[in-house]
């Protein structure tokens, strides 16, 4: 880039935003564009994709396009929650440890390396297994496996700001902590949030379908991307549409928002900035 910002997040961004958009349109217009998911027909089981079915059926005759299309409100309701309130968290603990510096930056570093020692599906597996698996502990296993990247991110561009001359006339001049950040380190810091929250989003939804697959999701008979593909996966040899259909989605969503997400660091801070930021 010629040490130039880019002023558009490029084809790639584009491509990723369209998607999304498109995937969460579809999603949002389900009742209008799709059947009943859960509606049973048997005199229709485990029918290849036709013009009645344009997915095929599952082993209870139901459209595998109408729960695909379905799947995703939930999926999605969970993943982009979560990725905010991850992302939110990171800042927070990024800009207090910024501010605080010593062993308060100490303290939140040792917390994002301690969360990251821990694969975030164990976590998961752990806790959903002893509290249960409805909307909010899935939200909040969610949120512990993502809020790391949003921290590392933000703590390593905020790090560098703290230290900048008119950071300390600020100081000096007798502004706290708050004005601090609100004056200086949240305006300088947002492209780096709206980014965060992309690749946030798309990690929360790898792992909200990895629940799905392993029965700690959404339940049936209501449908879930994961869970689909778990419930096709022995007979793949067969009936392929039934995991297939549900599982290309989900790649397609998960590399839309890493498109989207490396189109925005493009344009505002830098691909290799973002990843110095992580690798901090």
């Amino acid at each position: 880039m010629s040490g130039r910002t880019r002023r558009t997040i490029g084809a790639g961004g584009w491509a990723g935003a369209g998607l999304l958009a498109l995937v969460v349109l579809v999603t949002v217009l389900a009742p209008l564009l799709v059947g009943d998911p859960i509606e049973q027909d048997f005199t229709a089981i485990l029918q290849g994709p036709s013009s009645a079915h344009p997915f095929g059926t599952d082993d209870l005759g139901r459209d595998i396009l109408a729960r695909t299309v379905f799947g995703g409100r939930t999926g999605l309701a969970l993943t982009f929650l979560a990725a905010t309130v991850a992302s939110l968290l990171g800042l927070a603990l990024a800009l207090v440890g910024a501010l605080a510096g010593g062993w308060v930056d100490g303290l939140t570093a040792r917390l994002a390396d301690v969360q990251l020692a821990v694969p975030s599906i164990v976590l998961a597996i752990v806790v959903l297994s002893f509290i249960g698996n409805s909307f909010v502990p899935i939200v909040a296993v969610l949120v512990l496996g993502s809020w790391v990247l949003t921290f590392r991110i933000i703590r390593g561009h905020t790090r560098a700001v703290v230290k900048q001359q008119y950071i300390e006339a600020a100081r000096v001049a007798g502004a706290g902590p708050g004005a601090i950040a609100r004056r200086h380190l949240i305006p300088s810091v947002l492209p780096l949030f709206f980014v965060a929250v992309t690749l946030s989003a798309s990690s929360a939804l790898l792992l909200e379908a990895s629940l799905g697959f392993l029965g700690l999701g959404v339940q049936p008979p209501d449908p879930d991307w994961g869970q689909m593909v778990a419930t096709g996966r022995d007979s793949l040899s067969t009936s392929p549409w039934i995991a297939v259909f549900p599982g290309l989605v989900v790649v397609l969503t998960a590399v839309a928002l890493q498109l989207l997400g490396d189109g925005l660091a493009e344009r505002f801070v830098g691909r290799g900035a973002v990843n110095r930021g992580v690798a901090r």
